[in-house]
């Protein structure tokens, strides 16, 4: 599933050619991955203009004139090109959009159709999913937040995946957060010390920037709107590594499932807290003696 690199380097190739345009004829294949406001979609959009175009968590974003928005989610498949009108329509494209006074188009393709296009207005009814709601997003969080966050019992992976916690980070930037930050994805959250918490915040924020620098990671299906794979697979530290050497001690990488999810992690950098204690206990005796 596209992250919040992979989201974010969508909205930024997508905001130059979209900015200021104006929607024109609007082609739905399939209603079943349209929600939001109930009336037809290409009624609702012919004709607006789009002023803005951003990213909120994974989520891309068009603020639209007259206050309406157009949401799109990826889910685990889904890609937004831009392309010319009369080129060949792939298999599983659901939505296309043509922008006014060009022949181009965007296009909204999504084979496993878990993602969603929502069509938001001031109008009270609302027809298929409900988007829910979003914690901050990583890239803004302060420490004083961030630990905050954190006093929470839960192990630290499946918080960090938590999109009412923290918006915008999947499996691949959390994998790749614990581990630059020397943290098991089964660490309870409140076991870390300020300083823990402190590292982990700045690897989660370098690893993000780093990776949209890259344009993010293809394992699969991601592609930028212009049909280029992310570049930063070849980057990745332990996700999707099991069995090879860690880049840092050269241990074994291994794979966990936690609440569900594959987790890869060293389990020499990554030592359980408890492991921890147990070494500064022993540290603790050695001195004493």
């Amino acid at each position: 599933m596209p992250e919040l690199p992979e989201v974010e380097t969508i909205a930024r190739q997508l905001a130059p050619e979209l900015t200021n345009a104006v929607l024109s004829r609007v082609l739905v294949s399939r209603d079943d991955i349209i929600h939001g406001d109930p009336r037809p979609l290409p009624g609702l959009l012919r004709g607006r203009r789009v002023d803005r175009v951003h990213r909120r968590a994974k989520r891309i974003v068009m603020d639209l004139s007259g206050g309406a928005q157009l949401v799109f989610h990826l889910g685990m498949t889904g890609t937004l090109t831009m392309t010319r009108v009369r080129a060949a329509v792939d298999n599983h494209t659901h939505l296309r959009i043509r922008i006014r006074g060009t022949d181009r188009e965007l296009r909204f393709r999504d084979p496993r159709r878990f993602g969603g296009v929502w069509c938001l207005t001031d109008q009270p009814k609302y027809v298929g999913q409900k988007l829910g709601p979003l914690g901050p997003e990583p890239l803004e969080l302060r420490i004083k937040q961030f630990k905050a966050i954190l006093r929470r019992s839960r192990p630290i992976k499946p918080l960090l995946l938590d999109q009412t916690v923290v918006a915008g980070l999947g499996n691949i930037y959390s994998d790749e957060s614990l581990h630059a930050a020397g943290v098991h994805p089964l660490t309870r959250a409140d076991s870390l010390d300020g300083d823990a918490a402190s590292r982990l915040l700045r690897c989660i924020k370098s690893t993000l920037r780093r990776a949209i620098r890259f344009s993010g990671t293809t394992m699969m299906d991601y592609r930028t709107p212009s049909g280029a794979k992310g570049s930063f697979r070849r980057f990745l530290r332990v996700y999707g590594r099991e069995g090879e050497p860690c880049r840092r001690c050269r241990a074994s990488i291994e794979r966990i499932v936690v609440a569900g999810r594959s987790s890869f992690f060293c389990p020499q950098c990554q030592r359980r807290t408890r492991e921890r204690g147990k070494v500064r206990r022993c540290e603790r005796e050695k001195m004493r003696t």
